[in-house]
């Protein structure tokens, strides 16, 4: 069981606490809105299941226009 909330944690971040930790690291699945597949932004823990999170790309800065 992971000891904080890691939703919306930046995935580094998550796994190094996890780590801290002495936990096992979990399975991670990578996702993505059906349309406009991102490869570039910050990948974020979106889901916490047992042994298992999802991570999603986010773009943390503002798009320059």
């Amino acid at each position: 069981m992971i000891p904080e909330n890691v939703l919306g944690m930046r995935l580094e971040d998550a796994l190094s606490l996890c780590r801290a930790k002495g936990m096992a690291e979990p399975a991670i699945i990578a996702t993505h809105a059906p349309r406009g597949q991102r490869s570039e932004g910050t990948l974020r823990v979106i889901r916490v299941r047992e042994g298992q999170w999802t991570v999603s790309a986010f773009m943390d800065a503002t798009p320059k226009e």
